[in-house]
């Protein structure tokens, strides 16, 4: 796989068990790359999900073990998706330098991208949305570039998202369910 082992930095039940396609490219496209650059660091992308993710378990770590697990691992789980996104990028001739593209105007990326929040619950929701707003974008950019081979990739990237939702909830109905089971 381009000289990398995906799989190996897989997180088990963190993602979807199925094997990640090979990190290529038709060619030089600076087009797709700068669409895969709000994917990459733009303000609804892999870089502000880890940073949400870990500030979030910063707090909750020692609250609950395995929230904390959960949040850390979700994190791990984006920074892999940050890395086959950079590989992306750099074979699509563009530099995976830390900032957007049409969606910061090019500027780079700023901590004011994370949703901070002040309690769980709140931020649970927070996660679930990032989530959600992570597949449109990657639906978006599914229709807007030709290659089959990126296409593959972003496709796989939702199937972890979607793993990440379905987490993320399990941990909301958890924590902060309103009557008890």
């Amino acid at each position: 796989m381009s000289g990398a082992n995906y799989e190996i930095h897989k997180r088990e039940g963190y993602s979807d068990p199925s094997p990640y396609p090979e990190i290529k490219v038709q060619g030089p496209n600076l087009h797709y790359a700068e669409l895969l650059m709000d994917d990459y660091a733009g303000i609804v992308s892999e870089f502000t999900a880890i940073n949400q993710y870990l500030y979030h378990y910063f707090f909750f770590k020692d609250y609950d073990k395995k929230l904390g697990e959960l949040l850390e691992n979700i994190s791990i789980s984006e920074m892999l998706h940050m890395e086959i996104l950079a590989e992306l990028i750099k074979k699509l001739g563009g530099k995976p330098v830390i900032r957007g593209s049409y969606s910061t105007s090019g500027n780079f990326w700023v901590g004011s991208y994370i949703y901070y929040g002040s309690n769980l619950c709140e931020q649970l929701r927070a996660d679930i949305n990032a989530e959600y707003k992570a597949i449109e974008e990657y639906q978006k950019h599914i229709h807007s570039i030709a290659d089959p081979y990126i296409k593959a990739i972003l496709h796989r990237i939702i199937l972890d998202e979607k793993v990440h939702i379905h987490l993320f909830n399990q941990a909301l109905a958890q924590f902060c369910t309103v009557f008890p089971k």
